[in-house]
């Protein structure tokens, strides 16, 4: 072009022009002028539309070397080695002159592309074929659906993260549904991202002879170790056409080689010849390389099939597809957007070439705007395949209509026919021979019906709607910014008529973007269907008679080893909420926060959950009314007690182990985080007020969330014995055992009450801690929950209260059954036996009933509820043995009627081991909250206390010399009050050992 442009300035010369003898010369130039216009529009086409400019993408897996390690990579947007020696070879670079443009942030730190995946080939057709690791792309099936653009997503964030930042710079993003906000880090520092051309780059010297050397990509695949054979072949595919390896470069060079032709007026008419064939061959690329990669799939079992979760397995393939395709358009979006900036900078600083343009701002926008209309109508298509039903049934009648069978006689009545397939229409697809170049033929639609549906046996529903819209949307959100971008590097005008109607024009004709389109199948046809079902199922399930009972799966072999951990499912009106509305939490995170549709969703989700809660209160009163266990929990008038019993029952650690056996970690670590973070360690804490009310609850209550910091994980048993003399002080009154009046009015549960107790309470905290785990949105190692749905987190949380509130319920009850049992010790004849010992029948039916109960209860509420139910009895079943020993010393019970003897002490010393292996085997379970060291120290001590009942007067003297501090003075004083089998009561010489001790 050099050449060529200094052979026609001396030809058209003044002097020169005249020479008649030279007129062949310049037939002869001419010629060649226009055979070098042609290779420079179509290298401009190969630039723009992906074929070229990509960094040696296509040999970097051959090579070796990663993509973002070789000196000249093309997601960067320019080359290291070009663009730094072009800016260094002149410091003072190349200004413009009479030029209107700006520098807007003309920053010179880094280009972004966040359309780029590591793992794209763009350069030749050929690409898919050399693609073997293709199906270890960032595309996770689990989550969002998973796209280069979902970057919350954990197993994405690794390859779609772009990190194409010159100078060591790093790319990070924090996006929400509907939403974007880019900014990338530099030397500490926090820098709008950028994803177009910086100034100082821009604005550099160009020296085109010696930058399309170091451009091209021979020399860029030599720099990185490609052998010559590799670059041979490589070259030999576009042969008339140079290659290059960086497109920004590449764009300046041809740029500029325009300008010095003087085509630069003639770019935009270029441009749009054939645009419509350009992005058809980009689709078709990315249907040949999903079409090659699911013949290499086929036969290869599902991994995900185990688990069944195979519907969403396949639309795996689904996001792929559109990923690749998203990705590859944004490129082209963007080699556009680059092409445009660096048009506009041309001709602004050159005087001679603004006055062929009226407004130089706005030059290529028509160009712009077209492909992304065409772009678009390639994605609708593809989603339109993918959402509605009806075209795809008509390709399937007409698969049906046209296949001809070849039974005869009994065959002919369907009896095979009807065997075959796997009873959806989509799957006869498969027999039909599609060869791969059929394929890239189809159109987006056709591909989808021919290929995709087929070949992944899914068929097209609305539902999949929801899965493709977060990634559409935020490759629509990174348009919108690149549009932004453009002009304010440019000046040009987006508030102007003429730039509204291109990108968006108000024709009631025009076709709807993709986003548009899906946004109104999901309003219309979607979410009116997913809130029906949400409410009609949860309703339903809620009308059955049996919502709240157990679930049992009753065969031959029902129960497990009792060490075995058990897998409870929760209710059936719980199974129906958690089920019916996982469609809808799973629209709170691809909806745009705040939209139309949005608010809505969140109303009909909060209607649900006070629905379920409203059956809940009634369900929770019927199994807890006239209980004392419900009187107990509640109380809260005991001493100068102003929490209540189940208040005081937050301090135990097996409280706090229930609470992290739901949470299975991630709950109570992600609460201590949002207190930590909550908290600025820039503010000085205030303290509140002296006259300050306090709360009712004493800020942790039967009817309030419980406090992540107050919980015990730690333990202890000081702690524990300190907790228990609390919780004595509201059941001093069941410690009366001689009273059978009281006793007689303990109303406690039956074995089905108790376990459709366990059984509420285990679904309830099962179902809030699943439903929390659904509102919070997954991201590279962290869960970031949605701030838009604090009403829908209240109503979640009262579900959670009601399950614990069940959880204290269950626990209680089984106390009041220990003391009805323990309490008849003290009038069992066995105590006052004298011709054996026997164990008193109340104990062999509380062990009876302890392993019982811990086998229902597992089988209905599992181990956690049922742990927490048998939690500290190893404290009160010694402390009951130890109360029944004060009844007898004070001389009520049957020593009214018959002294103590020794077979009676027996008989007390041997129920306390007979209990503890009793209690021990109800929960030697998986996961139990049994405290060994607690059990050892209070059944340690109730055999002490009842071993003194036997001792002579001068041994319980000695005792009580080595251990006084061991017991009370008032239970000391009782032993040496009481006549035992082997001595007489005197209280005199307790007295008379107490005033020498204090002399």
């Amino acid at each position: 072009v050099v050449s060529l442009t200094s052979a026609l300035d001396i030809v058209f010369s003044n002097d020169v022009a005249q020479v008649g003898a030279l007129h062949r010369i310049t037939e002869q130039l001419m010629s060649r002028k226009q055979r070098a216009e042609e290779i420079i529009w179509d290298t401009l086409h190969d630039v723009i539309y992906l074929r070229t400019g990509n960094g040696g993408a296509s040999s970097r897996k051959s090579s070796g070397v990663k993509s973002g390690s070789a000196s000249i990579s093309g997601h960067r947007g320019s080359s290291a080695a070009s663009v730094g020696q072009s800016i260094g070879s002149d410091s003072k670079g190349r200004r413009r002159s009479g030029g209107t443009h700006k520098n807007f942030g003309g920053n010179s730190g880094s280009m972004s592309n966040p359309f780029f995946k590591s793992t794209s080939h763009y350069a030749m057709e050929e690409d898919y074929e050399e693609d073997d690791d293709d199906d270890n792309d960032s595309v996770s099936s689990t989550g969002s659906g998973a796209s280069l653009f979902s970057r919350d997503d954990a197993s994405s964030i690794g390859s779609s993260q772009p990190s194409n930042a010159v100078g060591g710079s790093s790319v990070g993003t924090k996006t929400t549904a509907g939403t974007s906000t880019m900014s990338y880090s530099m030397n500490g520092n926090n820098h709008k991202r950028r994803m177009m051309i910086p100034f100082p780059m821009i604005d550099a010297e160009l020296d085109l002879e010696q930058d399309e050397r170091r451009c091209l990509e021979d020399s860029a695949l030599s720099g990185i170790g490609v052998t010559s054979s590799k670059r041979q072949s490589l070259a030999t595919r576009f042969n008339t056409r140079p290659r290059y390896a960086d497109h920004v470069m590449a764009l300046r060079i041809l740029v500029e080689s325009l300008a010095r032709l003087k085509r630069l007026d003639d770019i935009e008419r270029y441009l749009k010849e054939g645009m419509e064939q350009e992005i058809r061959k980009i689709a078709q690329r990315e249907q040949a390389r999903t079409y090659a990669r699911l013949e290499k799939l086929r036969g290869k079992k599902s991994r995900r099939s185990a688990r069944g979760s195979a519907a969403h397995h396949d639309l795996k393939e689904f996001r792929r597809h559109l990923t690749g395709l998203l990705s590859a358009f944004g490129c082209v979006m963007i080699r556009l957007s680059h092409l445009a900036q660096i048009v506009r900078h041309r001709i602004t600083s050159d005087a001679k070439t603004t006055t062929s343009f009226p407004d130089p701002t706005s030059v290529l926008r028509p160009v712009m705007a077209k492909a992304y209309h065409l772009i678009q109508l390639e994605i609708r298509g593809f989603l339109s395949a993918c959402l509605t039903v009806s075209a795809a049934n008509d390709e399937v009648d007409a698969a049906a209509a046209n296949k001809v069978s070849s039974a005869q006689g009994l065959f002919s009545l369907g009896i095979i026919d009807a065997s075959k397939g796997d009873g959806d229409g989509y799957s006869n697809y498969g027999s039909m021979a599609l060869s791969r170049a059929s394929t890239v033929d189809l159109a987006a639609d056709k591909y989808v019906m021919k290929v995709l549906l087929p070949m992944t046996n899914v068929a097209p529903e609305v539902r999949h709607a929801l899965t493709f819209r977060r990634s559409l949307s935020r490759w629509t959100d990174e348009n919108e910014l690149l549009r932004k971008e453009l002009a304010d590097m440019t000046g040009e005008d987006t508030m102007s008529p003429s730039y509204q109607n291109d990108f968006f024009p108000r024709d009631a004709n025009r076709e709807m973007f993709s986003l548009e389109y899906l946004d109104l199948l999901i309003k219309k046809h979607l979410l009116p269907v997913l809130q029906d079902e949400a409410v009609n199922g949860t309703v339903q399930a809620l009308e059955r008679p049996n919502a709240f009972d157990p679930v049992f799966e009753r065969n031959l072999y029902a129960r497990s080893a009792s060490s075995d951990p058990q897998d409870v499912d929760m209710c059936i009106a719980c199974q129906s909420l958690y089920n019916s509305t996982a469609p809808l939490f799973m629209a709170l995170h691809r909806l745009p926060a705040g939209g139309e549709m949005y608010l809505p969703l969140v109303a009909v989700l909060e209607h649900v959950m006070l629905t379920f809660i409203s059956r809940v209160k009634q369900r929770v009163g019927q199994l807890t009314t006239n209980k004392t266990a419900l009187r107990i929990m509640l109380d809260s008038s005991a001493g100068n007690q102003e929490q209540s019993f189940g208040s005081i029952m937050e301090r135990r650690r097996a409280f706090a182990l229930l609470l992290q056996a739901y949470a299975d970690g991630d709950l109570l670590e992600g609460s201590a985080a949002d207190e930590v973070l909550n908290k600025d360690p820039n503010l000085m804490p205030i303290a509140p007020p002296a006259n300050d009310t306090k709360p009712k609850t004493g800020g942790v209550g039967a009817d309030s969330e419980p406090v992540i910091s107050e919980l015990d994980l730690a333990g202890g048993v000081d702690r524990e014995e300190q907790n228990l003399k609390y919780e004595l002080a509201h059941l001093a009154p069941l410690l009366e055992f001689t009273k059978d009046v009281k006793m007689k009015n303990i109303v406690v549960c039956q074995d089905e009450e108790l376990m459709r107790a366990a059984t509420l309470a285990h679904s309830l905290l099962k179902l809030s801690s699943m439903l929390e785990s659904r509102l919070k949105a997954k991201g590279a190692g962290f869960y970031k929950p949605l701030t838009s749905t604090r009403a829908l987190r209240e109503a979640i949380k009262s579900i959670k209260t009601f399950g614990v509130k069940m959880a204290k319920f269950c626990r209680i009850d089984m106390i009041l059954q220990t003391v009805i049992r323990l309490s008849k010790i003290c009038k069992s004849s066995t105590i006052v036996a004298k011709d054996a010992v026997r164990l008193p029948s109340c104990v062999n039916d509380l062990g009876e009933y302890l392993g019982g109960a811990s086998d229902n209860l597992r089988e209905a509420g599992g181990n956690a509820v049922t742990a927490y139910t048998f939690s500290c009895l190893e404290q009160y079943i010694p402390l009951f043995l130890m109360e029944t020993v004060r009844v007898i010393a004070r001389g009520q019970g049957i020593v009214m009627k018959a002294p103590l003897t020794l077979n009676g002490v027996e008989a007390l010393d041997r129920s306390g081991s007979v209990l503890y292996r009793d209690l021990k085997g109800a929960t030697s379970f998986d996961n139990s909250f049994w405290d060994d060291e607690l059990a050892a120290v209070s059944f340690e001590r109730s055999a002490s206390f009842m071993a003194m009942v036997e001792l002579e007067m001068d041994e319980l003297e000695a005792y009580f010399r080595a251990n006084q501090d061991d017991f009370s003075d008032k239970d000391f004083q009782l032993m040496f009050e009481m006549d035992g089998p082997r001595r007489k009561g005197d209280i005199g010489r307790y007295n008379m050992m107490k005033r020498r001790i204090k002399n």
